[in-house]
Order: C-alpha cells, then sequence, then structure tokens
C-alpha cells in the first residue's frame, strides 16, 4: 500500500515537473510579444488622447494618482502634456491617459488604460458615453461628478457606480492640480 502511494506521488510529482517547465517555456516565449503589444498600445493611446502630439519627451511625475506625465513639442514649441494616472476604483487601480493642450489647458482627450471594475456597471468607465464627457473640458477649475450633469465642470456619473466615476475624476483632477502646478495655472477661479 504505502509503495503504491510512494510511486504514484512520483509520478505526480514528474507530472507538476513537466507541466511547469511548459508554462514557463510559453511564458518565457510570449513575454516579448505581449510587452511589444502593450508598448503599441500605448502609443497609439498618445495620438488618441493627443491628436496633436509631436516629439514625446518624460517629465517628472509627483503627486498622488500621477504615474507619467509627457511633454509634447511640435514645431520645437510645447502643444500639450499626456498624463497618466492611476486612482482606486472599486476593484482595484484604474489606469487612465488624458491629454492636455497647451497653452489652452482643454482636455483632448481621454482613454482608460487598464480597469478591473464589476462587469456592466464600472466598466462602463471605458464606454464612448462615458469617456466623450471628459474632451473639451476646461481645466481651470476642478471637476466634479453628478448624477445630473448641468455645469460645465460636471460629469454625469455612471449609474449605480458613483465609485467609479469618483475615481476617474480624481485622476484626472491629479492630473489637472500636477498641470497647473509645473507648466501654467490657467486662470478662472476653483485653481
Amino acid at each position: 500500500m504505502i509503495k503504491d502511494i510512494l510511486r504514484l506521488a512520483a509520478i505526480l510529482l514528474v507530472i507538476c515537473g513537466i507541466a511547469a517547465a511548459c508554462v514557463g517555456t510559453a511564458y518565457e516565449q510570449t513575454q516579448p510579444l505581449i510587452d511589444e503589444r502593450k508598448a503599441a498600445a500605448v502609443e497609439a493611446g498618445y495620438k488618441q488622447v493627443l491628436p496633436t502630439a509631436g516629439q514625446l519627451s518624460d517629465e517628472a511625475a509627483s503627486g498622488k494618482h500621477i504615474v507619467a506625465v509627457k511633454r509634447s513639442q511640435a514645431d520645437g514649441q510645447t502643444n500639450g502634456y499626456i498624463y497618466t494616472v492611476a486612482p482606486d476604483g472599486y476593484a482595484g487601480k484604474i489606469t487612465i491617459m488624458l491629454g492636455i493642450e497647451y497653452p489652452s489647458a482643454r482636455i483632448s482627450g481621454v482613454k482608460i488604460l487598464q480597469q478591473n471594475e464589476t462587469p456592466g456597471l464600472g466598466a462602463k468607465c471605458t464606454e464612448p458615453a462615458f469617456i466623450e464627457q471628459f474632451t473639451g473640458k476646461d481645466l481651470s477649475q476642478k471637476l466634479a461628478v453628478s448624477k445630473n450633469a448641468a455645469q460645465p465642470q460636471e460629469v454625469q456619473a455612471i449609474t449605480a457606480s458613483t465609485i467609479t466615476s469618483k475615481a476617474v475624476v480624481t485622476g484626472i483632477n491629479a492630473a489637472r492640480k500636477h498641470y497647473q502646478e509645473h507648466f501654467g495655472k490657467p486662470t478662472g477661479k476653483g485653481a
């Protein structure tokens, strides 16, 4: 009886070792392709959030939720900034990319790069109906979430998902604050 258990355990150990080696090999073979595709998606995101993006250079990223800041230059002049922010949503970090036109301090576009929000609820943060609300918003004042957005600085909340809506706005407001402190303060109140 003990011999049978040891024999079965040895067979199982060999099978697990082979399976682990196969998984490790598959990971090593596919990881460069995955990294390449992620980089290509980020590059495409730059043009999506700042259509006038020219040559990009890294800027100092500091502050809560700020992951990265890129300066865009066209014809030797700064024409915008691209922020990557990661505020806390309902189910973890929401990674957001947004473009800010310079010197107008208006949002030129927003893209959700990664989120783990509840399907059918918070995951609607990636839908155009929600994302397109941000385009053209003036960053001279903080943005706010509202159930019935009527003011220019208000954003319509996703129904039954105010935590996600507030998280996206929190990330954008973090970028707004960093932009004002480092690249120019837009005029207006609420700064």
